[in-house]
């Protein structure tokens, strides 16, 4: 892909999952009540909003972006600063080529840097000569004439560092909180899509079939045992199987509402049989079928049903999953959630056992007995998952990864990795790059 269809997609992921115009009220609300410009732009370090009608620029910033290559310098440090704050995950406060102070807080969707919130364009201080002096080097290759520029900068705000990491931190969390939401809906959205797929599909397929005159079976049986194998296995798959089942049995209803309910109950009355010989406990799956079938019959929409019993379908596999890895011991329980709250740490078995009010000794015999492994096995496994998911990001340096999973040497680090998953950190990223 390259830099245009880069920033394209970009462009076209922020708008798509949020309304822009909500975020330009917001970043307006924001600055009218702090007096702090703000603005969010995307990973090229260009500006989501047309440049009518957003709070974005002072005066001193106006002037900067009218001389020519004041604009594309600005873009170029948000660049650099937004790449910055994603790496670390967090604000990050930056003089911007024209001397003022700016922050940048990233916007992370899946693990990716899709955005920036610029906020700032304040100073620290009181002027004194050695700004002056400071601030004409600045911006002499953009202009010759200061008297304008210098006049601006007796509008800007001047505000304290408190000031500036409470609002880097506030839109920071606000923007994030927007897109999260807009990108669960987006994911949402696409699974419903998928669904309509999967079903208008398996309509061609009958027609063709009937087109032919090849025999079609004038009720579609749901085989419990290939239903169980297939729940054994990855949960892609047995995502992809249940709701190819959702799709055959809608196309058996041909729309016909009462059908269509029964057909989804019978699957859902099914799929709980199988949970249970898989060893879901009862009052899961009861709940979950209660509240589904209930919605199936107060409803008369032949979609909304489909889209019902996905959602049941998936509160299935995720109620299986947990049933599947949850260990039944409550001291097993403690540990690992020490282990999952501060595998960053320097763990040793020592601290792990004693989350648990346990002896070494002891926790490390009741812990391979029930999970297979060593503790510090597991803590590796935990680390090594996360770093994972980590170097998805190709912002994120390996020495970086290496220190957010409790390893301090990005040598050691590469080592494990590479015990564990049979190649490097780098390899790793290279096979999963986007």
């Amino acid at each position: 892909m390259n830099q245009l269809e880069t920033l394209q997609t970009n462009q076209k992921r922020i708008s798509d999952l949020v309304d822009i115009k909500t975020l330009q009220e917001i970043l307006d609300a924001f600055t009218t009540t702090t007096g702090l410009m703000a603005n969010i732009v995307d990973v090229e370090g260009i500006s989501i909003f047309p440049r009518k009608g957003i709070k974005k620029c002072c005066k001193f910033c106006r002037i900067i972006y009218n001389l020519e290559g004041g604009k594309n310098r600005c873009q170029a440090a948000y660049k650099r600063a937004g790449k910055q704050a994603a790496l670390f995950g967090e604000p990050y406060i930056f003089r911007c080529p024209s001397g003022l102070i700016e922050w940048a807080a990233p916007i992370i969707l899946n693990a990716e840097h899709v955005g920036t919130i610029i906020c700032g364009q304040v100073l620290m201080w009181e002027p004194e000569e050695f700004f002056w002096i400071e601030l004409r080097k600045m911006n002499q290759p953009l202009t010759d004439d200061f008297e304008e520029l210098f006049e601006a900068v007796g509008e800007l705000a001047i505000v304290t560092g408190n000031q500036v990491q409470a609002s880097a931190y506030l839109l920071y969390v606000v923007a994030n909180y927007i897109m999260k939401a807009g990108w669960e809906n987006y994911e949402q959205s696409q699974e419903f899509a998928m669904q309509r797929t999967l079903y208008h599909a398996e309509i061609e397929n009958r027609k063709n079939l009937e087109k032919n005159h090849e025999p079609v079976l004038a009720s579609f049986l749901i085989d419990e045992g290939e239903m169980l194998a297939n729940l054994q296995s990855n949960q892609k798959k047995s995502k992809a199987y249940l709701e190819g089942l959702i799709s055959s049995l809608r196309y058996e209803a041909h729309q016909n509402l009462l059908l269509m309910r029964g057909k989804m109950t019978e699957l859902l009355v099914i799929l709980s049989r199988v949970a249970s010989q898989m060893g879901l406990e009862a009052d899961i799956f009861q709940g979950i079928n209660s509240q589904v079938i209930l919605q199936i019959y107060q409803t008369d929409s032949i979609e909304s049903i489909g889209v019902l019993t996905s959602r049941a379908v998936d509160a299935y596999l995720e109620a299986i999953d947990k049933s599947v890895t949850k260990p039944e011991n409550p001291n097993i329980v403690l540990m690992i959630d020490y282990i999952v709250n501060h595998y960053t740490e320097n763990l040793t078995v020592d601290d792990i056992a004693d989350s648990a009010c346990l002896s070494t000794g002891y926790a490390g015999r009741i812990f391979k007995e029930q999970m297979g492994m060593p503790i510090m096995d597991y803590v590796l496994t935990v680390r090594v998952e996360k770093s994972k998911k980590l170097l998805l990001n190709p912002h994120y340096q390996i020495q970086t990864i290496a220190e957010s999973v409790g390893y301090g040497d990005a040598g050691y680090f590469t080592k494990v990795f590479r015990k564990a998953e049979g190649i490097t950190p780098t390899q790793f990223r290279k096979v999963h790059k986007r």
